[in-house]
């Protein structure tokens, strides 16, 4: 009869857990900052506190009055393929949207509004391509930023639309994620707030005077909030 070797218990866990896969996300090294003029002053912002990283690439581009609803006058699609191919980013943020709250022509059922069924699914869409071109590289990570809530009501309402369809297409995809703002732009939830506490106490303006647009102390929270994310609070 053969003699049985006795492990230890404790001996096979420790075995055990050093087996186990290390499952650990590298830092990215190379960071792509894409939007409309939401995003212009937040791109700086986000590329100064990045730029205290050392071993990170970062690239903007944003164009004022753009957006995903007029294709024609700004292709945001084919800007966004040259820019992954050029660039090859580990990570894009996005903003889009202030603009795209307008009628859309679509191939196949000529103009709809923004009220139509047929818009969001147009604008869905449109959403999932560029999502799908920013993520077309192994690992590559979008971070598609929340819009905030607007002083006019309306345009809140509107933007709620939008804010919907684009978490909705991010849902879809592993590689992206619909990244909330408002937790670091209102004071209390759906509610437009012009200023917030500083994180020293003291009161700051983190919207621009048009109601829409950030502050630069605005900009400076959201770039915070992302670049903690993607560093893992690092």
């Amino acid at each position: 009869m053969k003699h049985m070797i006795h492990i230890p218990l404790l001996t096979l866990l420790t075995i055990g857990i050093f087996a186990l896969p290390l499952r650990t996300q590298a830092a990215p090294e190379r960071v792509l900052i894409i939007g409309d003029s939401m995003m212009e002053v937040t791109a700086h912002a986000t590329k100064l506190a990045l730029d205290k990283r050392s071993g990170v690439a970062s690239k903007s581009h944003t164009s004022i009055g753009s957006g995903l609803a007029r294709l024609d006058v700004y292709d945001w699609m084919a800007e966004a393929e040259q820019l992954v191919k050029g660039f090859e980013p580990d990570v894009t943020m996005v903003w889009f949207g202030t603009n795209d709250r307008q009628r859309m022509q679509t191939a196949d059922k000529g103009v709809v509004e923004l009220t139509d069924s047929a818009w969001e699914e147009e604008y869905g869409r449109r959403v999932g391509r560029i999502m799908d071109i920013l993520t077309a590289k192994k690992g590559a990570k979008v971070y598609w930023l929340e819009l905030p809530v607007m002083r006019e009501e309306k345009m809140t309402e509107e933007v709620a639309v939008i804010n919907r369809i684009a978490k909705a297409e991010a849902d879809k995809r592993d590689q992206v994620e619909f990244f909330p703002t408002e937790n670091v732009l209102t004071r209390r939830p759906g509610v437009y707030s012009p200023m917030m506490i500083g994180n020293d106490g003291r009161p700051i303006k983190v919207r621009d005077f048009d109601g829409i647009h950030l502050s630069r102390e605005g900009a400076d929270r959201v770039a915070e909030a992302f670049v903690k994310t993607i560093f893992n609070s690092r």
